[in-house]
């Protein structure tokens, strides 16, 4: 047949093309085009996207603080209250980096982190999904769908974004050994250096993911729960537990989760690590906290809970692909731990599109039967090849992250961080540091614990809510929404400056406002700063013995 097919084909001499320039298989189509102009949107977005105003400064003050004291933390050296409470650094190597990153390139570098490792997880998530699909298009859609489904947690930038590139890592690394279909595992007695290789490597993963950020115990649950489903598997074919055990493809497979757990358990805490970790979530503190609260339908994890149920009730009735046991019990488990706790959703999209892509490819093969697309938009050409380098190069050159190598006015304070940034308020605090505790919202707490004045001493902060004693964290609770006896348990705490969100705080705003014991000193259009009078009037009668002192003398 290829002499046929090079029969029909005409012959192309030199004279007949003079300038013809071969086809080259590293040349990219029109379709290629597309995907690099997409990860190029990703990258520029996220690279503008402003710094988040919470808990991104305690992660920094954390790093700097271990790189200065050159150890690590054993209580909360921001959080007063939290005296005596042990800390365990879950996330001390990515405050770490973060630190670093903030010393070579203040603020403008923790913006360009960011845009790399979600830009590099987006890229792994998809080769994860054409690992499973086979088809470009397929992998770049599942992997446009995991983005919309976790949305609501793409802005929040904090260590757990190495979390999920690890996650993405993993699941690439569970596709590409076809552990989540149906191919036979890589782990046969005659590929034992291979075996090996995959070992070290699961093991070097987890190493780096559990010193990153405590997410670790998610993807060793992934792990897990996928080597069940393997087994499950076998037996449903041989009848026999005993022959599923003996298998040296489960031997292989599980000696692969005891390796992970090795893995885990290489940080400075060592397996205390995995038991403190899996007992957080069962801080009583965190129930009161928006991203630890059960899932609501009406809400911006819930509409995409939704579609995402949608799609899959789609896939089972219409794909004629066979769902492993891996496959039901991920999806089984990651969407009861999202019911559970709604930040979960940020690991239960990047499983739910690798485990969905190979069905959406089937509906799509079947869909489009008889459709082809155009023969140029599937053509490797020089043209397009040039297209996409110069996107590439225009997305660079329109960034940020250009600026250091390309020149630049650099961004001003104000586009770089948030507009929830009490930026304002920090200033007059600067000029004028408060003594003793301060109240202000937590989820400031970090960035005035890392900004304000030295040695500011606030009330609570978002990385330190479950290192506060519980009626601590339920006072603040009580201050932060003016309930019955606010004003008593400011006392209590001996506080004397207060910073209040005015959007965010109203019912404290007013009630500072007319209360007859304190007295507004700031404010602008995003916080307002209340200091007790009796405090004012120590400090003005301080000023006039000085001004009378000064004048009696000769």
């Amino acid at each position: 047949m290829s002499l046929l097919l090079e029969a029909d084909l005409p012959a192309v001499t030199p004279t007949d093309a003079p300038h013809a320039i071969p086809r080259v298989q590293g040349w990219v189509t029109p379709a290629h085009l597309m995907m690099v102009a997409g990860f190029c949107l990703l990258f520029l977005y996220h690279n503008y996207l402003p710094l988040f105003h919470s808990d991104l400064w305690g992660h920094v003050a954390y790093g700097e603080w271990i790189l200065t004291q050159r150890q690590l933390p054993t209580v909360d050296p921001f959080a007063e209250l939290a005296t005596g409470v042990p800390v365990w650094a879950t996330a001390w190597l990515g405050q770490v980096i973060f630190a670093l990153t903030d010393r070579a390139l203040p603020l403008e570098g923790l913006a360009h982190l960011f845009a790399l490792v979600v830009l590099a997880t987006s890229l792994v998530m998809t080769a994860a999904c054409f690992e499973r699909a086979q088809r470009a298009d397929v992998a770049v859609m599942a992997a446009v769908l995991a983005f919309g489904i976790a949305w609501s947690r793409h802005a929040v930038q904090r260590p757990e974004i190495f979390g999920q590139l690890g996650c993405a890592v993993l699941l690439l690394l569970l596709a590409r050994w076809g552990w989540l279909g149906d191919r036979t595992s890589l782990f046969t007695r005659t590929q034992s250096t291979r075996r090996w290789v995959l070992v070290l490597g699961m093991t070097g993963l987890f190493t780096l993911w559990a010193n990153l950020h405590g997410s670790f115990i998610v993807g060793l649950g992934i792990l897990c729960i996928v080597a069940c489903g393997r087994l499950i598997d076998r037996w449903r074919v041989t009848q026999s537990w005993q022959a599923v055990w003996c298998s040296p493809q489960s031997q292989g497979e599980w000696f692969v989760c005891e390796a992970a757990v090795l893995g885990c358990c290489l940080n400075p805490y060592g397996i205390d690590l995995l038991v403190q970790t899996l007992a957080f979530p069962t801080h009583p503190n965190l129930n009161s906290v928006l991203e630890w609260y059960p899932l609501e339908m009406v809400s911006l994890e819930g509409l995409p809970m939704a579609l995402s149920w949608l799609l899959t009730a789609l896939v089972l009735r219409k794909s004629r692909r066979e769902f492993s046991s891996a496959e039901v019990l991920l999806l089984v488990a990651l969407n009861l731990a999202v019911m559970l706790r709604v930040r979960m959703i940020a690991w239960y999209a990047p499983v739910w599109a690798v485990v969905i892509a190979p069905h959406l490819a089937d509906l799509l093969q079947r869909g489009t039967t008889g459709f082809t697309l155009p023969k140029w938009f599937q053509q490797r050409s020089l043209g397009s090849t040039a297209l996409a380098i110069l996107c590439v190069w225009l997305t660079f050159a329109l960034s940020p992250i250009s600026r250091p190598v390309l020149g630049g006015t650099p961004r001003p304070i104000t586009q770089l961080l948030s507009h929830q940034t009490p930026l304002g308020a920090t200033q007059w605090l600067l000029k004028h540091p408060p003594e003793g505790l301060v109240f202000a919202p937590q989820w400031w707490g970090d960035w005035l614990a890392w900004r304000g004045p030295p040695g500011l001493r606030v009330m609570a902060t978002t990385n330190a809510i479950h290192l506060l004693p519980s009626q601590c964290w339920q006072d603040y609770l009580c201050i932060s929404v003016a309930e019955a006896g606010w004003s008593d348990r400011l006392d209590r705490y001996r506080i004397n400056t207060l910073v209040v969100s005015r959007e965010l705080q109203p019912e404290l705003d007013r009630s500072l406002e007319r209360s007859s014991e304190w007295q507004s000193v700031y404010q602008d259009a995003l916080s307002r700063i209340y200091v007790r009078k009796s405090l004012l009037e120590i400090d003005q009668s301080s000023a006039m013995v000085t001004r009378n002192e000064l004048r009696e003398r000769p």
